[in-house]
This record gives C-alpha cells, structure tokens and sequence, in this order.
C-alpha cells in the first residue's frame, strides 16, 4: 500500500501519473469494441470461439453488490472493495474471484486478464478509477453520477473517444420504457411547446445542512482508510462518513442533487436537449464548506436553441416540493419524488424516481390519448442496462444509451451545474464550451479540483 502524501496535486500530475501507472505495468490501451459498436477482429473471434466477458468490479457491497450480480452471467475474475467486511457477500458468492484492497494493484496485477470494469464507490473515486481503467483500454460501467466534477465528466469523455471503449453510467432508469415514452410523446409534440419542467426528490435521508466534521473515531481493523479517501483531502475516519453518510459531505459526496438528479432529470435532459449555455440560481439552507445543504431549490434557465423554445427547470429537494398541478385537483399531495413537464397542450407527470411511469393529466386526457406516437426509440432488452452494456463491450449491440460520448456526460454536468449554483451562493451563468462560469469566476473553483496523492 502507497504512503499518503499531504499535499494536493495539479489535475495535470493527477492524470499524469494515472497514465504512467498503466504504462508501467506494460499495458497498451486496447479495445474491443467502440462507442459505434464496430467490432475489430479481436473481438469477433472471441465471439465465435463462446468466450464469457472478464468483469472486475470495484466497490461491492451496498450499491455495488448489485452491480457486481447483474454481471453474473459473464466472468467475474476480480472484486475490490477497500474493507473486506464490507465486501464479503460478494467473495461469497463469487468465491473464484481474485480479491483486492486497492483498484490499482488489481488492473496493473490482472492486466489483460480483465476486459470491462463497474465502478460503484463513492463519487470521488469514480473519476481516478474509471480513467485508469479506460487508458488500459478496459469498457467501464460507472454508477451516478459519473464524477465528482464537471471537469472530471468532460476529461472521462476524451478519455472514452480516445481509447474507443464502450462505456454505460448506471442511471438505470434511461434504459427503461417509460423514458423513451417520455420523449417519443413529447417528440411527437403531444404537450406542445415545452418551456417548465419540475423535479423533486425526498433526499436528502442522510444528514446534511452540518457546519463540521464528526467526531474522530479509531479505524476498523478491516478498512484501508487511506484507500477510502483515495484522492479527497486527508481527514480523520468516523462511522458517520463511512460507508453511508458520506453522500452529504462535499469531499466525497455531491448530496441530493448527486444522489437522485442523474435518475429523476433525466427523461427531461434527452428530451429536450437541456445541455450548453445556462444561468443557475440556487436557494439553500444549511450549506458550508464541508456540507451539502439541508435543503435547496435550484432553478436553471436555458435561452432559445435553434428551434427549441427557452424553458425554465426547477429542481427541489430537502423536503422542498413544487406546486401541485390544478390538473390534479384540489386536494392531491404529491409523493416523495418525481417531475412535472409543462407543455401549452398539455401535461406530463411521473411519479417515479426512474421515469418509468409518465402519465398525461387530468386522468381523462390520459384515457382519451388512445392515439399514440408510433416507437420510434429502440428498446432495451429486458430495459436491463447492465446487460445493454455487456452486450455493446462484446460487439452484439449498438452503444448503451447512457454512454459518455453521447449522453452521460452531459447529463452529468447538467446535474452538478446545481452543486456549483448552490456552493457559489449567487447566480452563475454558465459557458459550456469554455467550461467557465463567466459572471463569477470565484464559482469556477467548484467546477474543478485538486488531488490527493495516496
């Protein structure tokens, strides 16, 4: 294990020396298949010849023991998880697998052995992983939402094209039904012209709002704390962090907005194309340094784009609910999460985390919408996104629809514009391209960050 270093390093030596790592075990980036799904002679003899998919994963209890189970129909030869307590229902029933503390020695040690990687820890270690593993040419699923860091989402898409892997963020619920209903109709122009958009969550269910770190606490002779911290700043080890409550503090953490944004706005996000130049506002309580807020109401304003009218999205969390709709009626609450799109012909409500229950309202329009956009979207098979992945990895499948190039990226730094809104504490107008708040450049900061080298 590597002695932890104090000091931050530049993005540059970060990545930097994640390149050198790969190129130190004597690995060259390789493919085998890209983004496009073309499949290169490699891969196309491994088909033939019936060979199962390698799959290490790392991060494998919680979250990531499911992860690490929808892989279970190809070769799972690595698991990794910094506590071994932790990780033990998956050396359970994956007993064959080889067993590793630190991600690093796994792909420098399995090497060529490996051929895709999930990564499910908390977010700030999506970043450092995802990246080492595709400069070796490793396909990478990667949970949400994909980094810690606007700037980390657009260096993981370079990344991507440049070593041509297939890539899938686990914002499961873009593979299912009701998304693609959500954006034939809306295609199809069953609301009208779209200009509001409502999103909710009940999160946070972990504390936020806090002002200081919690109490220091001896490490549990399982954990590698140095390892848990990976590259966030050095800071004691307490059970208050680790392994749950770690979304709420911003070293590790990208609280509400991070935890359910890249599920609930997303249906919204590929519908109506919610990227580039933006203003965001945010209101917010609670929020410090350390924490993510108690609560918070973010609003973005996106300008006209091309043919596609101006709309205002509003994001709430912490408790925080939009206005019911007078479609609804007068006495209806609505749930703990959800989202409300507002077109001038109509109204589309969903009330699940996932978008898989769009519904036009009052309920008699919805009975009366008999005449329906025909699918123009492919579907996935079984709306199952690990397998979707798995299939594009072995050339059998066009690229996943939440892939880095086309969709999660972007969706991403859609999401964490709200983080760095909310850290700001004043309005910041966004320009994508340069990847700068160009009204308040003491936000940028929140948009990038150092590295702890460990």
């Amino acid at each position: 294990m590597n002695n932890p270093a104090q000091n931050p390093v530049s993005r540059r030596r970060f990545l930097q020396t994640a390149s050198l790592a790969a190129l130190a075990a004597g690995m060259l980036p390789r493919s085998l298949a890209t983004e496009a799904s073309a499949t290169p002679p490699l891969f196309k003899n491994l088909v033939t010849d019936g060979r199962k998919l390698r799959i290490a994963c790392v991060g494998i209890g919680g979250k990531g023991y499911s992860d690490t189970m929808a892989c279970l129909g190809e070769d799972i030869v690595a698991l990794c998880d910094v506590d071994f307590v932790t990780g033990q229902r998956s050396f359970t029933e994956l007993p064959l697998a080889a067993r590793y503390q630190d991600y690093r020695q796994m792909l420098t040690e399995m090497g060529d052995r490996i051929d895709a990687v999930t990564v499910t820890t908390p977010d700030h270690m999506h970043f450092p992983i995802a990246l080492m593993a595709i400069e070796m040419g490793k396909h990478v699923y990667v949970q949400k939402p994909l980094t810690h860091t606007i700037e980390e989402a657009r260096m993981l898409k370079a990344a991507a094209l440049k070593h041509g892997v297939v890539t899938q963020m686990g914002n499961q619920g873009h593979a299912n039904e009701g998304t693609r209903l959500t954006k034939e109709w809306i295609d199809a122009g069953v609301l009208g012209t779209v200009r509001e958009v409502h999103l909710w969550t009940n999160r946070p269910v972990w504390p936020q709002g806090l002002a200081a770190r919690p109490e220091t606490q001896p490490v549990p002779a399982t954990v590698d704390w140095n390892l848990w911290q990976g590259v966030a700043p050095e800071n004691s080890y307490s059970s208050k962090v680790m392994p749950f409550n770690w979304r709420g503090y911003w070293d590790y953490g990208c609280g509400a907005l991070g935890d359910m944004g890249c599920h609930i706005m997303d249906a919204a996000f590929w519908t109506l194309d919610l990227r580039g130049n933006c203003t965001v506002s945010a209101e917010s309580i609670d929020n410090s340094d350390i924490s993510c807020p108690k609560s918070s109401v973010v609003t973005y304003h996106f300008p006209q784009r091309g043919n596609r009218a101006p709309v205002k999205v509003v994001w709430y969390d912490g408790g925080n609910k939009p206005a019911v709709p007078k479609e609804l009626g007068p006495d209806v609450k609505l749930p703990g999460g959800g989202s409300i799109i507002y077109g001038d012909k109509g109204v589309l409500i969903d009330y699940d985390d996932y978008n898989a229950a769009p519904r036009l309202i009052p309920e008699e329009r919805m009975k009366a919408f008999t005449d329906r956009p025909k699918r123009s979207i492919p579907r996935v098979p079984k709306s199952n996104p690990h397998l979707e992945w798995i299939a594009a990895c072995k050339g059998l499948g066009p690229a996943p629809g939440s892939n880095f190039i086309d969709h999660s990226v972007d969706l991403t730094e859609f999401v964490l514009l709200g983080n760095v809104a909310i850290r700001a504490g004043k309005p910041i107008e966004w320009d994508s391209a340069n990847l700068t708040c160009t009204n308040l450049p003491e936000a940028n900061r929140f948009v990038r960050k150092t590295y702890r080298v460990y």
